[in-house]
């Protein structure tokens, strides 16, 4: 791959928005927010537990709502909203990367599946990264065969480095 070509995909870096997940979790917030303020006013003796519960709500929300991944020639990172939950593969450890259709049941967030862990938060398409100790990592992307293409490249050019 000429060095215009290799320009134009790496670094990639993308943040998709979980729009179900937002829906879903600002239905769960409006719904514990709720029950905590009537709680509140009704002055029940277990009303604090309501609070919590409603902060929990909120980070969930926050911290939820969108997956960054950036690709360079060092490896993949997916990160959830801010970075707190990120996951860093070195270029090295990609045995195999496929496209992938996620089936409905395994859900958004982070998942342990049956060969590893996925990182979703909206749509049925992934990537898929087999690893070589044979774990896989799914990172769900609204864009799945361009973040292939720059996983591939980042392989390629770490095989070309060593």
């Amino acid at each position: 791959m000429d060095h215009e070509a290799r320009q134009a995909v790496l670094p990639y870096r993308h943040t998709q928005i979980g729009t179900m997940t937002l829906v879903g979790l600002v239905f769960a917030f409006a719904t514990q927010l709720g029950k905590a303020i009537r709680d509140l006013r009704k002055h029940r003796r277990w009303a604090w537990i309501s609070v919590p519960r409603t902060l929990l709500m909120a980070a969930a929300l926050t911290m939820f709502s969108s997956l960054r991944v950036t690709v360079d020639d060092t490896g993949v990172t997916a990160a959830f909203t801010g970075g707190l939950l990120a996951r860093r593969i070195g270029s090295d450890e990609i045995e195999t990367a496929a496209v992938v259709s996620v089936p409905w049941y395994r859900g958004w967030g982070i998942r342990k599946t049956a060969g590893g862990w996925m990182y979703n938060v909206s749509g049925r398409r992934a990537v898929e990264l087999t690893l070589t100790e044979g774990r896989v990592f799914t990172i769900g992307s609204d864009e799945p065969e361009a973040l292939l293409a720059a996983i591939e490249q980042a392989r390629a050019a770490r095989a070309a480095a060593a």
